[in-house]
């Protein structure tokens, strides 16, 4: 499963056979065909590639491999000279299957095939029609994605990709338009973002984002190359609650309670439903009922709708009556006023960003017109309030994204009057990423369907497993959520291998087994967002009783193991910063990349039928948690044939 060395290098012998070719002839295609029009350079490429896996296996450079190409191909030259035919002495020795074993190790030997046009093309022959070993070394320059210099203002010569490079050469040119640039993972686009604040006057543009923790990485990016620079940045929840407070209107929402803002603000259920007087509804009790408002109001928040409608309802998990439905809405519109203006003083509902955000979106403020330029990275996590507020407001507006990256469905898209520009060249991976993110790009419900194109100068090796062992070298293992967490916490804790858990990851997880547990042991209902729906353990075990993950789960709990259990296996397995594991959702490293990526098996989970967020959500989860890696991406060995039977269900 591993390579000989940490990971692959970046080929230096590149041989004159196409990857359709090498592998139609692994697969036993005929052999006669190819050998009626290939040269003898492809012939002889072909020789060393039967025997590729033997050299490898015996410790063969590839220096050494090339000058052996070089001497089957002047042995290839006797043979003809001689009389005889060359082609019979490949039809002799060939081996399909020798053949297919050579490809498992192509990447790791240094060893890349050539494109068609390229074979053609003959660079690989010197003036006598010998094997070139200059070839190797040109090759590789023309495969490096940062071909482009730009002189800037500064002096700083500024090392581009093409991709980048026009769209940095446009925005020079249009630096007063609004522009969205649709950019595949590992493309560079925070690192062409920071490149953007030399261009633009920093005390006239604002840099924007959703979370603080986006902010203060995208300032520190920009501050490395401007550190004189005064940056001005913030998050949309800051930039509303700077808009909202400074109307004193009797319509406005000037918020003076702190109080109500901090995250520490917490109001269970069965609170709500007191100060607003719920009342049952159906089959709920008035903290389900509060429960259902919360969820119903937070969808209002992130949707463009301007009131509260049946659709912004979460699933009930029962068949409800209209009646039962009119009466959810308007307790739900009762929670949303109470939250804005509350009738009496001891009613103090949280306050958080999305509502002020939502708010602000059915005003009619912009963004204050002292700034002239306001850019947004990681723009696919922007609601649709949030692009509302921009589309209306004067400023060019220059976002950044992947919306094949927004994990809870299909991302806000702005107004048509905005341009759209693609990069789809990553400098993260290598060409075979595409094999792995191509098929996702397609299946996603959205319209955009560019290539994924892996431009990094090494290769990437894509490596299917079943039940994968613990990986014995530095991986990074992604789950969907905290089924998979637990699954892999006790497979690697009991298997005595140490790994890192992110600490907010370990309090989410420890959450989420209190919850078990209590349920398992009392009936208690969980806390956990995953589980809080389930009042009995039957009940959880009827909706996820077929699942790997709850097994496992449920397993763990029949044996008698408790939340302290738990605990402490985390305290001995998870507290050595330097194992080279790690475990995480992918929720958690959306903005990072690592040299090896494991896949859980738990990210494979079917879509809702006729759900196109939920289809767009599963696509998003597997993408952005493939393209986490550099060198070497480890997948469920069905994934292909699950996401082919998946596009079947689709049509």
């Amino acid at each position: 499963m591993s390579s000989p060395s940490l990971f692959a290098p970046p080929p230096s012998l590149f041989l004159p056979l196409t990857d359709e070719v090498v592998k139609a002839l692994a697969a036993g295609e005929s052999l006669d065909d190819f050998l009626g029009v290939a040269s003898r350079a492809q012939m002889a490429a072909l020789m060393l590639l039967l025997n590729l896996k033997a050299l490898i296996g015996q410790g063969i450079a590839v220096e050494m491999l090339e000058r052996m190409l070089d001497d089957v191909m002047r042995a290839a030259g006797s043979v003809e000279e001689g009389g005889g035919a060359f082609a019979d002495l490949v039809r002799m020795r060939f081996s399909a299957e020798n053949l297919a074993a050579s490809l498992t190790v192509l990447e790791i030997a240094g060893v890349a095939l050539l494109e068609e046009h390229e074979v053609q093309a003959q660079a690989y022959l010197d003036e006598e029609g010998q094997w070139d070993f200059g070839f190797g070394l040109r090759h590789r320059q023309t495969l490096e994605p940062l071909t482009r210099e730009i002189v800037l203002a500064t002096g700083d010569v500024l090392r581009l990709s093409d991709q980048q490079s026009r769209i940095f050469d446009e925005f020079q040119v249009c630096t007063d338009e609004s522009f969205h640039l649709q950019a595949y993972a590992g493309v560079g686009k925070t690192f062409l973002l920071a490149k953007f604040f030399e261009v633009l006057d920093p005390a006239t543009t604002l840099l924007m984002a959703t979370f603080p923790a986006q902010v203060a990485a995208l300032r520190e990016r920009v501050m490395q190359s401007s550190p004189d620079s005064r940056i001005n940045a913030c998050t949309f929840g800051h930039m509303a609650n700077l808009l909202l407070n400074r109307d004193l209107t009797s319509q406005g929402w000037r918020n003076s309670d702190m109080q109500r803002t901090s995250a520490s603000s917490l109001v269970d259920d069965q609170q709500v439903a007191q100060w607003l007087n719920l009342q049952s509804v159906g089959k709920l009790y008035p903290r389900d009922v509060a429960r259902v408002c919360r969820a119903t109001v937070h969808s209002f928040c992130l949707s463009p709708l301007p009131h509260i409608e049946a659709r912004h309802l979460p699933s009930l998990g029962h068949a409800a009556s209209q009646a039962d439905i009119a009466m959810l809405l308007e307790y739900s519109r009762l929670l949303w006023r109470e939250t804005v203006r509350p009738s009496a003083p001891h009613i103090r509902l949280p306050i958080r960003n999305a509502q002020r955000i939502k708010f602000l979106s059915l005003t009619s403020e912009v963004i204050p017109e002292s700034y002239r330029h306001i850019i947004i990275d990681e723009s696919h996590e922007l609601t649709a309030p949030m692009v509302q507020i921009l589309d209306r407001s004067p400023q060019a507006v220059i976002t950044l994204g992947d919306e094949f990256q927004q994990l809870t469905g299909k991302a806000t898209r702005h107004g048509g009057f905005i341009r759209q520009r693609f990069m789809t060249q990553s400098i993260r991976a290598g060409k075979q990423m595409a094999d792995v993110l191509d098929p996702l790009i397609q299946l996603h419900p959205s319209d955009i369907k560019e290539g994924f194109v892996g431009r990094a100068p090494h290769p990437t090796r894509i490596i299917g497993h079943g039940v994968m062992p613990i990986p014995d070298k530095p991986t990074t293992i992604l789950v969907a959520n905290e089924w998979g967490l637990f699954a892999w916490f006790r497979r690697l804790s009991e298997a005595g291998a140490r790994f890192q858990l992110p600490a907010r990851t370990l309090e989410h997880l420890t959450l989420f087994v209190k919850g078990l547990d209590g349920l398992y042991c009392e009936d208690l209902r969980p806390q956990h967002r995953l589980i809080f729906r389930y009042a009995y353990w039957d009940a959880l075990a009827s909706a996820m009783g077929a699942s790997h993950e709850f097994k496992a789960v449920h397993e763990w709990l029949g044996q008698g193991k408790r939340l302290q259990d738990f605990v402490e296996a985390a305290q001995r397995f998870c507290s050595d910063p330097s194992a080279i594991l790690k475990l995480a959702t992918v929720e958690d490293v959306k903005n990072q990349e690592f040299d090896c990526v494991l896949l859980s098996r738990d990210l494979m989970r079917p879509p809702r039928e006729g759900s196109t967020h939920s289809l767009a959500s599963v696509c998003s989860l597997l993408y952005t948690a493939s393209s986490r890696a550099r060198h070497e991406l480890l997948l469920p060995g069905n994934m292909n044939d699950w996401l082919q039977d998946l596009g079947r269900n689709q049509r």
